[in-house]
C-alpha cells in the first residue's frame, strides 16, 4: 500500500509531496529529487490524535505528515487507537468528567487551599518582611484616608498604658504598637496591619463610653495580631501573589502586597472564623487582665449607634 504524504528533510520547512512504500521490512519515500529507505524497525509514527495529521518520522531526523490514518496503520503496522489521551478524546464522556473534576478541584482548591496555603505562608513568614508591609500600609494610609490624631495626651497615654499592659500579658512580642490617627472618612474603627501595628481612630475613642470599651476593642484587634489575621486576609486576596511565594518561594514578591493592604484592610472586613478566632481571644484577654468581657458588648452597642 502506498501512502501519500508531505515530506520535510529535518533542515529546512520545505514541504515536498512523497510516497511512501513499505516492501518487506524497508521502508520507501520516494520524493522528487531523489528517495530514501529506511527499515521498517526505526521508522516511528506518532499516536494518533483526533482530527489531526499522522506524524511519521525517519532516523535522519526527517518526516512525513500523512493525512490517511487507514493507509498508515495498514502500511506500518501501527494500531489505530495508540494512546489514553486519544480514547479519552473521542468520549464526550470522559471529556465532561474530567472538566466537571476541574471545577470541583479549582473550587475545592478556592474554598480550602487557598486559606490552608495563606495560613501555613503567613505562620512562617519572617516577621521582618511582615513589618514591611505594615510600615508600607502604614505610609499608603496616612496618605490617602488618615489625619494626625486630635486626642489629647493624657487620653492617648492612659489608653497606650492599657494596651501595652494587655500586649505584656500575652506572648506577642514587643514590637507590636498602637497608633492613634483622626479617622477621616472610615469614622470610628480600629484595625490590625501585618507586623503587629494596631490603629484606632480618634471617633472611636470619642464613640465609646469609657477606657474600658475602648480597650476591649483593642483585645478584639490584639486577637487578630496573633493570629496574624491581615496577612492571611491580604495573601488570600492576593492570588497572585500567593501562588508565587508558595510555589517559587519568592517571599519578596510579598512585599508588593503592602500597595493593596489599605483597600484590602479598610474596605473589606474580615471571614466569621477570624472574627470568631478575635473575639475569643480578646474575651480571655480581659479576663487575664482583670476586666469585664462585658466591656466588649457595650463596645460593640457603642459603634452600632454610630
Amino acid at each position: 500500500m502506498t501512502i501519500l504524504a508531505d515530506y520535510y528533510d529535518g533542515k529546512s520547512a520545505k514541504r515536498i509531496a512523497a510516497t511512501i512504500t513499505v516492501v518487506g521490512d524497508v521502508v520507501v519515500v520516494a520524493r522528487e529529487g531523489g528517495s530514501s529507505e529506511y527499515r521498517l524497525a526505526t521508522v516511528r509514527v506518532q499516536p494518533q490524535l483526533k482530527g489531526t495529521p499522522r506524524r511519521i518520522e525517519f532516523p535522519d531526523g526527517s518526516a512525513a505528515i500523512a493525512e490517511d490514518h487507514a493507509a498508515v496503520e495498514s502500511a506500518l503496522g501501527v494500531g489505530g487507537v495508540q494512546t489514553l489521551a486519544h480514547r479519552l478524546e473521542s468520549h464526550l464522556g470522559f471529556v465532561f468528567t474530567a472538566l466537571i473534576g476541574v471545577v470541583v478541584a479549582v473550587t475545592l482548591g478556592y474554598l480550602y487551599g487557598v486559606p490552608w496555603a495563606a495560613r501555613e505562608i503567613a505562620q512562617h513568614l519572617p516577621m521582618d518582611i511582615e513589618s514591611q508591609i505594615a510600615e508600607a500600609g502604614m505610609k499608603s494610609l496616612d496618605g490617602a484616608i488618615f489625619e494626625p490624631t486630635a486626642l489629647d495626651a493624657d487620653t492617648r497615654a492612659k489608653i497606650a498604658a492599657a494596651f501595652i499592659g494587655m500586649r505584656t500579658a500575652t506572648a506577642l512580642p514587643s514590637t507590636v504598637r498602637l497608633e492613634f490617627r483622626d479617622g477621616g472618612w472610615i469614622g470610628a474603627n480600629a484595625l490590625a496591619l501585618p507586623g503587629g501595628v494596631v490603629v484606632v481612630t480618634d471617633q472611636l475613642v470619642k464613640a465609646m463610653p469609657g477606657l474600658d470599651e475602648t480597650v476591649a476593642v483593642l483585645a478584639h484587634e490584639l486577637g487578630h495580631v496573633q493570629h496574624r489575621h491581615s496577612l492571611r486576609h491580604l495573601l488570600q486576596d492576593s492570588i497572585t501573589a500567593l501562588a508565587a511565594a508558595a510555589i517559587y518561594g519568592d517571599v519578596a514578591s510579598l512585599s508588593g502586597i503592602a500597595v493593596t493592604a489599605p483597600t484590602v484592610l479598610v474596605h473589606n472586613g474580615y471571614s466569621r472564623e477570624f472574627e470568631r478566632e478575635a473575639d475569643t481571644f480578646a474575651f480571655d484577654l480581659l479576663k487575664k487582665t482583670g476586666r469585664s468581657p462585658k466591656a466588649f458588648a457595650t463596645a460593640m452597642r457603642a459603634l452600632e449607634s454610630v
